[in-house]
């Protein structure tokens, strides 16, 4: 009944747990690309209506002109 749950701090990658940096934000699209400091992978974030940021896609080069695909 007590069971915790395992939340990811946004500031961590998904893969290897380790921090990451903001690599580019765009507020007037709503996104965002984190990089991870220890497996240099690219993490696409968009925002979506509640105001929460959502991950997109993960890839390993960067994208400037990321378009999502739905």
């Amino acid at each position: 009944m007590t069971e915790e749950k395992t939340r990811r701090h946004p500031d961590k990658c998904y893969e290897c747990s380790n921090p990451m940096d903001l690599f580019e934000i765009d507020l007037q699209k709503a996104k965002k690309v984190m990089f991870c400091r220890g497996c240099g992978l690219f993490h696409y974030y968009k925002k979506d209506f509640l105001g929460n940021w959502k991950l997109r896609k993960v890839s390993k080069t960067p994208e400037i002109s990321y378009d999502e695909q739905p």
